[in-house]
């Protein structure tokens, strides 16, 4: 059973933590926004030299490296654009009263560069993790990349429970393009879908030897994708997920100043 709880809390608490952490630092004051994006950069390289370092370790520590590496190689995607430096060209608010695909493409522009910053680090990671034995920081990317993706898609479409809070001043405005109403018809296809991804990889790590690397990666894989899970239902239910980062988003006195967000939470990271 601690073979099976143990991938289970390190990756519960990488996800929370993680999370918090970034929210923390947007919190701050903007005259620390350039610090964070040298130390995010920083992490980046030293995530990527490990990517390269892990390729073909296949111990259970390896494992929880390579989702280690993947959770700080999505970070840096997460930090950039809540900083306001990858987002998009468009940084006004929704034009009101648009037909559905207008308001997608309007809502695309305000984040075109932040997607595409992902898709082409995603090919990257493909290829430095081509052929490699250990496949879980590509993985985890991924994993995280898809499920934001899902997320994003139940956000625009429509859904009654959206944190916003979290979003610091100068990304207001992409509030405006929130679809903050009924649940959309589609959502319970997506979340089946979601489900769906989540359940295989439970079934990829039940058929692993109990206590193997591999096991104990896609324990790590299903605990983060379980999670999204989570998230997506707390787009359209009532859940009070944003109180988990509350330690992690209160306003100290100089980031009131700059207006930094009180409560929230990221969904996907």
């Amino acid at each position: 059973m601690l073979e099976v709880l143990k991938p289970i809390a390190f990756a519960a608490l990488a996800w929370w933590f993680s999370t918090g952490a970034i929210l923390w630092l947007i919190g701050r004051s903007r005259a620390t926004y350039y610090a964070t994006a040298l130390g995010a950069t920083i992490m980046l390289a030293g995530a990527t030299i490990a990517l390269l370092a892990l390729r073909e370790a296949t111990t259970v520590s390896a494992a929880y490296a390579g989702f280690a590496t993947g959770l700080a190689l999505w970070a840096w995607h997460e930090v950039m654009f809540l900083l306001g430096f990858v987002t998009g060209p468009r940084r006004g608010p929704c034009p009101p009263d648009l037909a559905p695909w207008p308001r997608f493409v309007v809502s695309t522009q305000t984040v075109i560069h932040h997607e595409l910053a992902i898709a082409a680090h995603a090919l990257l990671i493909a290829m430095m993790s081509w052929g490699a034995d250990n496949q879980f920081a590509a993985w985890t990317f991924f994993l995280l990349w898809g499920m934001r993706l899902s997320a994003k898609l139940v956000v625009f479409l429509g859904a009654p429970n959206i944190s916003d809070d979290f979003l610091p001043p100068h990304l207001d405005y992409l509030k405006t393009y929130f679809g903050k109403r009924a649940a959309a018809p589609a959502f319970p296809i997506l979340v089946t879908l979601v489900s769906t991804a989540t359940a295989l990889i439970a079934y990829a790590a039940i058929r692993q030897p109990a206590g193997s690397y591999e096991a104990v990666g896609f324990i790590l894989l299903f605990t983060l994708a379980a999670l999204a899970v989570f998230e997506h239902w707390a787009l359209v239910l009532r859940l009070p997920d944003s109180v988990l980062w509350s330690w992690a988003s209160r306003r100290s006195p100089q980031a009131g100043v700059d207006g930094a967000p009180s409560k929230g939470g990221i969904d996907g990271l």
